[in-house]
Formats: C-alpha cells, structure tokens, sequence
C-alpha cells in the first residue's frame, strides 16, 4: 500500500526534531480506497478495550424550546459531516494497528437510545465513531474517545446546532469562527488539516523524564446494574452562587467539585469493611485540556489528566482540609512540564520500533495489562469539567440546557461531568453501579453549603 501524507500545517519547522514531530503527527492518507485515517496516540488503546458496555462513549446532549425537525437535523448533521470529513469514520483492523476508514453509509438521526452510552459497539463493522439522536425536545450526540475528546465533540455539536437552526430560519446572530465563537465552524469551509493532526505527536519530547508510578486506588464495591443499564443523577445549580462558594474557599470550580467529589469517597471509604479498605489511596482523575499549553487547533484526543489524591494511612480530614489540599495538588499538577511527561511516555511507547512490529492481536492484549498497571485502577473516579459552552445568540435563544454525560466504565463505576450553560452549572454523574452512595453524598454535601441544588435521574438507566 502506498502512502501519500497530507500536510499538518504550513509551517516551516525550526529543526530536525520538530520536523520529524509534524511528520508523526500526521494522520490522514491516500490509497487507491481512497483517504483513511490512523488514531491518535490517546486512541490506540481504546478498541481492545470497548465493547457494548464499555462503550468508550460520551454524550453532549441538548434540550431546545421545540419538539426537534428531524428533516433539518438530519440535514444539518450531513452537511457537519462533509465539514468534519474526519469524523464520519469507522473502525478497521491492521496487521499493527487499528485505523480509521470513512463510513459510506449516510449519516442518519437515530432515536434515543433507552439507556445512554451503552448497547453500540465500535468494534462492529459499520458503526460509526459518532451518532445523533434525537427525541421530543433533545438532541444528542455520542462521541468515542476513540475518535475525539470532549472539546472536539463540543466543536461538532455547536457547528451542527448552529447550522440546524439556521436550516430552521435562525441565523447566528454573530460572526462565526472568531472570538467568542472561535470554535464554532462556517459550514462551507473545507476543513483545515492541522483538524485532524495527532497533537500528541507534535509536541512530543523524549527529554523529559516518564510520570512516577501510581499504587492502585480504592475504588466503590456495589453490585452492577443489569447489563446496557446506565444510570444518570443529574444537579442543576446558579453558576453565580457556586462561583461566589469557590471563591470563599480561595478555589476555582473544578478544584472545589473535586474536593466534595474525594469528601464523599472518604465517607464511603470509612463504612467500607477491612478488604475494601486494603487500598488506601483515593484519587481522583481531572482531564486537562492540553489545548491550553500548546496551541493546536486538532479535534482529535489532545487532553491528559492530574490526579487529586487522599492517603487515608493518615486519617479522616475535614472538608476545609480536603479543599485546601485539592487546590494545592492541583496547581501542582496542572503544569505544562509535569502533565508533558505523559506525553514522553505515552507517546514513546508508541514509536518504540519493538512496539510497532508487535503484532495487533499481541497489541489488544498487552492493552488491557497496561490501562490496568497505569490507567483507571489507579483512580477512585474522575470529574471532567467542560466549562462553559458558548452558542451565538441566535440559536442560545432557543435553546434550554447543555449536559455532557462522561464514558461508562466497569472499573470505576460512577464518576462525574461537568459543563456551564448561561447561568446555570450542570452536574451529571454515570453509572453502572446499584449504589449511589457517591452521587447521594456529593449532592448532600453541596446543600450542606447552601447552594440551591436540583436533582434529576433517568429511572430507565436503572434503580
């Protein structure tokens, strides 16, 4: 097969190392099939270890002030698609490694799935790597990590709704692609290269040195719900007076849910009996968007994470402490030089010669044996904080409430997203678990602060 790469960007490297970087990072290819697409150095690992459970999902969801024209839904997702060319793709198996083909399928709105996140398989042959769905006054988008990470399905969905509204007679409002709506793309724009580079890649390093090792962490034993059950508890809060608690505590949003997130975890972790409590480190996981230290414009995977952890060796501590630590660990942790150790490792493995010749097959099963040694069993759980969306006035008008529903996992069981719209914050936690101790004690917790919480669950993901 020959290869014919497509430029990442037109600018011209400064050295060896960072052109052999632009090289690697490119991701799109021609044959005589036509373009195709390998994963990104996040992806790779995601096939061995998605099924019809762990589906490797996440979903934005939106709810509008009209039951939804699916005629111009499903004319604004074609026409996202043709704008998002890399992203109407579907799974295929190398001798090496796995890569991405276009899906030739056209792409249709599907109905709400009874559960969601769950019962798509990404490994099946002719599922696409995204699917819209809709119902009454909700819209949905489910996106695998294989594909794209939060802030390249927020970039979908703002640019399909916005041209789904404009379908509708609601023009935007504003200019599109710049400022506040920077990522928010024209429609007949052909699609910048640089959209689908691998940015893992581009900014790789081999001088720094690999992450210190993790010790597994306690994690929430319940019973699981039945199977393609996904549970969602969903709190709505004011932005003004969660914003206002933050600041009290000297704190930003994030770093406060993630110390009522471990505060809740130290209370389960105490009613937990001797061989639960046998690992004794609480952690939990927040994605850094690392868009936010290199600049990059890919809608591929580019976030990483920092762990917020709790050695409970050392005692019950009281909620100021936990806050105060959280905040620390995490101004710690956040740094471009520390996270970009993640990228060293990660991305090394990948262009160790060693590692490329390993066959797929052997690949799918050294997999699973590292995302145990170094991915969730090292973590309680994780809150991912999208921030806040934005839409163009137009389409904003009309339109409720965003939610952002985080990846199912048998590992973790429950853990948190999180996302602002308007004046309002969204929190929704998913779960595979029975229990909802987690959700039940992180919610009490932020009433306990005076905040003026409201609660939902979708009964139909389970009791």
């Amino acid at each position: 097969m020959t290869d014919k790469v497509e430029s990442a960007s037109g600018d011209r490297p400064e050295n060896g190392h960072e052109r052999s970087n632009i090289k690697k990072a490119r991701i799109a290819f021609h044959d005589e099939t036509g373009t195709w697409y390998g994963l990104d150095n996040a992806a790779t690992i995601m096939p061995a270890l998605s099924d019809s459970v762990s589906t490797s999902l996440f979903r934005i969801e939106v709810r509008v002030d009209h039951e939804v024209d699916k005629a111009a839904l499903t004319k604004a997702l074609r026409r996202c698609g043709d704008r998002f060319p890399y992203f109407v793709v579907e799974l295929r198996r190398g001798l090496f490694w796995y890569y991405l083909e276009r899906h030739t399928h056209a792409l249709l709105v599907h109905p709400d799935a009874e559960s969601p996140c769950q019962g798509y398989n990404i490994n099946k042959r002719g599922n696409a790597l995204i699917r819209i769905m809709a119902r009454g006054r909700l819209i949905a988008g489910e996106f695998s990590h294989a594909l794209t990470d939060g802030s390249g399905g927020l970039r979908f969905m703002q640019t399909m709704l916005t041209e789904y509204f404009r379908l509708r007679g609601i023009h935007p409002g504003a200019p599109l692609g710049e400022g506040e709506f920077a990522d928010i793309y024209r429609i007949d724009d052909p699609p910048d290269a640089e959209e689908y580079e691998d940015a893992y890649h581009r900014h790789f390093t081999k001088k720094l040195p690999m992450p210190d090792p993790g010790v597994p962490a306690f994690q929430i034993a319940s019973p699981k719900l039945p199977r393609h059950r996904y549970r969602i508890i969903s709190g709505s809060l004011p932005l003004a007076p969660l914003l206002d608690l933050a600041k009290a505590y000297g704190v930003s949003i994030t770093e406060l849910l993630a110390a009522i997130y471990l505060d809740a975890l130290q209370e389960i972790w105490l009613a937990s009996g001797k061989r639960a409590r046998k690992h004794w480190l609480l952690g939990v996981e927040i994605p850094v968007n690392m868009r936010k230290f290199y600049p990059t414009r890919s809608n591929r995977n580019f976030s990483l994470f920092v762990i917020v952890n709790q050695d409970m060796r050392l005692g019950k501590r009281d909620f100021g402490e936990i806050v105060t630590r959280a905040h620390h660990q995490l101004r710690i942790e956040n740094d471009e030089r520390n996270i970009a150790r993640q990228i060293t490792r990660n991305v090394g493995g990948s262009r160790n010669l060693v590692v490329r010749l390993v066959p797929l097959f052997l690949k799918d099963l050294f997999a699973h044996v590292l995302f145990s040694k170094m991915g969730e069993s090292l973590v309680s759980g994780f809150v991912s904080n999208l921030g806040r969306v934005a839409m163009p006035p137009g389409p904003a008008a009309h339109i409720e409430r965003f939610d952002f529903i985080p990846t199912p996992s048998p590992v973790t069981l429950t853990n948190a997203a999180v996302l602002s719209w308007k004046d309002r914050v969204y929190i929704n936690f998913g779960s595979l678990a029975r229990s909802r101790e987690l959700e039940r004690l992180f919610f009490s917790r932020l009433r306990r602060l005076g905040l003026p919480i409201q609660i939902e669950c979708n009964l139909s993901g389970g009791q």
